[in-house]
């Protein structure tokens, strides 16, 4: 089992195939298992790389309640590094893609291209819609420390029009870790990212499904107006995240991003 000493706690990788390196950043608490689809699709003629974030799956817990997102993106640092890999694409889902955009910004030259899926770039509560948004996700961070089993059943009824996405999420969250994730939870809570991303120069692609949560499409379109650069797709019949609820035509639209170079 590969595993990345980080000076702290292990983070388990893998990687898949060879060529441009492509790192995949999960959702929250889901884990490197999520990308199964994008692994067999992109390994053909990418060195895919996934993971499991600090406090998820095989890797070890998150320490203390400081500078997680710091923590979070040294690691993909340290882990392009260990791989040998100068620069990669960096695609990030949710949680994930928070992380991606933090990395983004702390690690520049290390960016070949973003990919920001179901994902937000500005939370500052500019506005009494991103105010009311932020209140309710810190409210709602207590939800990660339900019983495993309880939110199993939450999931699977939410993602019921998306059989793959609910039988993978509501058996992942039967190995979530309570305490790490409400962590996660609040450390992506509050963010800014397009003065980084508007100093940088890479190719940046946003894909957002059509069903997601309330404000994922709002939140995508100002990150496109934000940072003009940004390509923004639309998915339709699909929820926050994409890759697992609608794989086949998430992957065609990122194979169409990686093929514009």
């Amino acid at each position: 089992m590969p595993v990345l000493d980080t000076h702290g706690p292990p983070i388990y990788y893998e990687t898949h195939g060879r060529g441009h390196p492509l790192v995949l950043v999960h959702a929250i608490s889901a884990g490197a298992g999520m990308w199964s689809a994008q692994v067999e699709r992109f390994s053909r003629d990418h060195r895919v790389v996934v993971f499991d974030a600090r406090g998820v799956g095989r890797s070890g817990p998150i320490r203390g309640w400081r500078r997680v997102r710091d923590r979070m993106a040294d690691d993909i640092a340290r882990l392009l590094a260990h791989l040998g890999e100068e620069r990669a694409t960096i695609c990030g889902v949710s949680f994930g893609g928070v992380i991606a955009q933090h990395f983004a910004a702390r690690h520049p030259e290390r960016v070949e291209r973003l990919v920001v899926v179901d994902s937000y770039g500005d939370t500052r509560p500019t506005s009494v819609g991103k105010a009311l948004w932020l209140a309710s996700v810190y409210a709602g961070s207590v939800s990660n420390l339900l019983p495993p089993a309880a939110l199993s059943r939450v999931l699977r009824d939410q993602y019921r029009r998306w059989p793959h996405a609910a039988d993978y999420l509501s058996e992942a969250v039967t190995r979530l870790r309570p305490l790490d994730a409400l962590k996660t939870r609040c450390a992506i809570n509050l963010v800014n990212y397009p003065p980084a991303l508007n100093a940088a120069e890479y190719p940046i692609l946003g894909v957002v499904g059509e069903n997601s949560w309330p404000r994922s499409i709002t939140f995508m379109e100002e990150l496109r107006r934000a940072v003009p650069r940004t390509r923004l797709v639309r998915v339709a019949d699909s929820n926050d995240p994409t890759p697992l609820c609608q794989p086949d035509a998430f992957n065609a639209v990122l194979a169409d991003f990686l093929d514009a170079r």
